[in-house]
């Protein structure tokens, strides 16, 4: 056993040299750096700064209204959020115990690394999931520190920081000053790195719909016109007609986009022949009838345009800054929500605790708030089961 976990851990180091590589890269500067490093728990590591402290008195001074609004929009927006990701989190692990075989519906986020038992459609490419990740850190962090600006409280530092092997970013408030100020503001701060993160979300895919699907659309040209699907026992079906079929004529009627081969079809009533064309064989369609396409025949058909790339050097630059984008709206909604889990340190769970106290005082809160977070570490525990599991099957052969 000992033989196959040694070989399971070589083989993946090898797989994933660059990203290793790259951590090791990391771990050496912070090792190089460790005096401006500050460590806790031993896997969190912070380095203080003063970087962007000045960007957030400017805009919090200037805009201090607008940008108190927004914590207290925020406020609602956190609660929400926890409710609702409290909610999912019960709803699978329901799943998990009535679904045998089903998967771990939450995922480490590690770019670049596929993760066992993690479907294929949840990997994050290794250079876009690294600065996607730094995009949402520094929004998130930045939004802590612009709306504690904005309500006079001190943010003592800020700066990169590593949580295991994952980079991440940090503000530090001044709490002295902020266990001095009203529940309302506290909850503002705490709530603001979310909210920021919803907000970011919803401008990624306003600016990805509106900006970046036309602008999209340009690099392309329609080609052709090919079959996407044909309906088992239609017209088209019967007369050998495939899917993937490249249509190039109709009749005598050249096709070369939809448009062509709408303004024949439209005008063609039931049993009247079709002759669909697509360079070398010729299938004979008799239009059928159906109710829901009356007055005209029915073929069984759906098709799509062949589109080709205008500029592919340009367009593979395009294609993968929208692909960048998506993936930090994508992951800006995830992350944002995961930081309203009422656990230990979260945003959440700061936002609980302070409820708590409030509403039961100060020791029985404790009490309720650890065996809150407790109850939750071991049911985020029990729903990454099937990641760990199949993590041992990969390395070690167990299971």
């Amino acid at each position: 056993m000992s033989f196959d976990f040694l070989s399971g851990l070589l083989q993946f180091v090898v797989r994933h040299k660059f990203i290793v590589g790259f951590y090791l890269l990391i771990a050496l500067l912070v090792f190089i750096y460790r005096r401006k490093f500050q460590f806790q728990l031993k896997f969190i590591a912070i380095c203080r700064t003063k970087l962007g402290l000045g960007l957030m008195d400017r805009i919090a001074s200037r805009h201090r209204e607008l940008v108190k609004l927004f914590g207290y929009i925020g406020i609602g927006a956190g609660f929400l959020s926890m409710l609702f990701i409290v909610l999912i989190l019960v709803q699978s692990v329901f799943t998990l115990l009535t679904v045998p075989g089903s998967p771990s519906p939450i995922s480490p986020v590690l770019p670049g690394v596929r993760v066992p038992g993690v479907p294929d459609g949840f990997f994050v490419p290794f250079v876009q999931g690294i600065i996607a990740i730094f995009i949402i850190a520094v929004v998130h962090e930045f939004a802590h520190g612009v709306v504690a600006r904005a309500h006079d409280v001190r943010v003592k530092s800020s700066g990169p920081a590593i949580i295991g092997p994952i980079l991440a970013a940090f503000v530090e408030p001044d709490d002295t000053q902020l266990k001095k100020k009203d529940d309302v503001v506290n909850y503002s701060i705490f709530a603001a790195g979310t909210f920021s993160n919803i907000v970011l979300m919803l401008v990624i895919m306003l600016l990805l719909s509106a900006v970046f699907a036309p602008v999209g659309s340009a690099f392309f040209r329609e080609e052709g016109v090919m079959l996407k699907s044909v309906e088992p026992g239609s017209p088209a079906d019967a007369a050998g007609l495939q899917p993937g079929t490249q249509i190039k004529a109709i009749g005598a009627q050249p096709i070369s986009s939809l448009r062509d081969i709408l303004n024949v079809l439209q005008f063609t009533p039931p049993n009247q022949t079709v002759v669909f064309s697509d360079g070398k064989t010729e299938y004979a369609v008799v239009a059928g009838y159906n109710e829901k396409f009356r007055p005209r025949g029915y073929f069984g058909i759906i098709m799509e345009p062949l589109l080709r790339n205008r500029d592919t050097v340009f367009f593979g630059v395009f294609s993968w800054l929208q692909g960048l984008l998506a993936l930090t709206a994508t992951l800006s909604l995830g992350i944002g929500l995961a930081n309203m889990i009422p656990v230990g340190p979260l945003d959440g769970g700061k936002m609980l605790h302070l409820a708590l106290q409030r509403v039961r005082g100060e020791q029985k809160a404790n009490k309720a708030f650890v065996r809150i977070s407790l109850l939750l570490l071991i049911v985020i525990l029990f729903l990454l089961s099937p990641i760990f599991k199949a993590i041992l099957k990969s390395v070690a052969g167990i299971f």
